[in-house]
């Protein structure tokens, strides 16, 4: 299940960053933690309104990997579970000659309304 979520996780959040930006706040809820190559955010508000002045982008994932993270208090075989993934990969704005290397660290949990993930924590960085 996190290898499943993971890889539809990776393939959406670059797709909507690069292209999409006005609707990536929806991965997000206001209580997401969020440090962007050092700048720490409180909720998505600071950090959309951070997003938005960043000129246009183009991700290329390299790699990833993932692994379940149990929530508390549930248990068994079907009982919900997080996901930490971590992405490495370039990145090239439009104002910028050359391709930058980044790592980014999510934390994933369940959304218990729509049976998906948001992101719980976020760590980008260039490298």
């Amino acid at each position: 299940m996190a290898a499943s979520g993971a890889d539809q996780f990776v393939a959406l959040y670059y797709k909507v960053f690069d292209s999409q930006r006005e609707v990536l706040n929806r991965l997000y809820r206001d209580s997401s933690a969020i440090l962007w190559n050092g700048n720490a955010f409180a909720g998505i508000k600071p950090f959309s309104e951070f997003y938005d002045k960043l000129p246009k982008s183009e991700h290329s994932v390299e790699s990833y990997d993932c692994h379940p993270l149990p929530v508390r208090g549930a248990t068994g075989p079907n009982a919900p579970c997080g996901i930490i993934l971590n992405v490495t990969g370039t990145v090239q704005y439009s104002n910028e000659k050359k391709k930058r290397l980044f790592s980014q660290s999510f934390v994933l949990s369940p959304d218990s309304t729509n049976g998906s993930f948001y992101v719980w924590s976020d760590c980008y960085r260039f490298v």
